[in-house]
């Protein structure tokens, strides 16, 4: 069999295919990875967290989770590390995260295994829900507002044309959104992207801004430690909270359903 001679176009074809083949492999999907838009998404379940032997949790500063006690961090989320680390056998790890976007990109990239903070479960939410540990999994939001003030809204349609400032990256947006729709006036939103919900409440409470949110855990929590505030207002309709899981984690949710009282 007489092979072909080998010119210079034949040589350009061949090179090409080499090229192309090169590219196509450098460009395949990274084993353990799916891509969505631009976001890479890591695939990981429970046999990839057993075979590390590491279980990470995300919390916020927030809603009693963490505090500081003789310098040492303890709190709500502490405790359900211990309780998951002996009910696993993994070495459980807490990150502390008050921005939600960045929270859901970290659960996202796989750096986190579980959002363990309550959240308002909307449509934008693309993970999967978890139940809370705590009780008090439906409620709803509470404004927040100075006691003295001039402008103390008694009624949800008296928030039309207010300003509420939350958190940047709140997940509460959509639900201001909705509540707005169902008033029939516009409710303004203005974030922030320095103060978790805590500290805006501390700034109702100096007069710096008028309005906030919170959940009942904060509303109950603020009603005791900054009594110059009103949270006894709640808003049209409860939040069903949950916690977050990705979809690609079916096993891990199981596991988490039997380590769970």
């Amino acid at each position: 069999m007489t092979l072909p001679k080998l010119t210079p176009r034949l040589l350009g074809y061949l090179l090409a295919l080499l090229l192309a083949l090169g590219l196509m492999y450098y460009l395949r999907p990274s084993a353990g990875t799916s891509q969505v838009g631009e976001e890479a998404i890591v695939q990981r379940d429970w046999p990839e967290i057993q075979r590390e032997g590491v279980l990470r949790i995300l919390s916020a500063y927030t809603d009693g989770a963490v505090e500081i006690k003789d310098g040492l961090r303890t709190g709500a989320i502490y405790e359900l590390a211990k309780q998951l680390t002996a009910r696993s056998g993994l070495r459980v790890e807490v990150v502390l995260e008050n921005d939600w976007t960045r929270a859901l990109a970290a659960l996202r990239r796989g750096e986190v295994d579980l959002i363990a903070r309550p959240l308002a479960h909307t449509s934008e939410v693309d993970t999967l829900s978890f139940r809370p540990w705590r009780a008090h999994s439906a409620a709803p939001l509470y404004l927040v507002q100075r006691r003295d003030s001039a402008q103390l809204i008694r009624q949800q349609l008296a928030l039309g044309g207010k300003t509420l400032v939350l958190p940047e990256g709140s997940p509460y947006t959509l639900f201001v959104q909705h509540l707005s729709e169902e008033i029939g006036e516009p409710i303004h939103l203005s974030y922030d992207s320095l103060y978790p919900s805590e500290q805006l409440a501390m700034r109702v409470a100096a007069g710096s801004i008028d309005y906030t949110l919170a959940t009942g855990r904060e509303a109950e929590r603020y009603r005791k430690i900054l009594p110059e505030l009103d949270c006894s207002l709640p808003l049209s309709y409860t939040i069903r909270e949950a916690w977050l899981l990705r979809r690609d984690a079916p096993q891990l949710a199981d596991s988490l359903s039997r380590w769970l009282p």
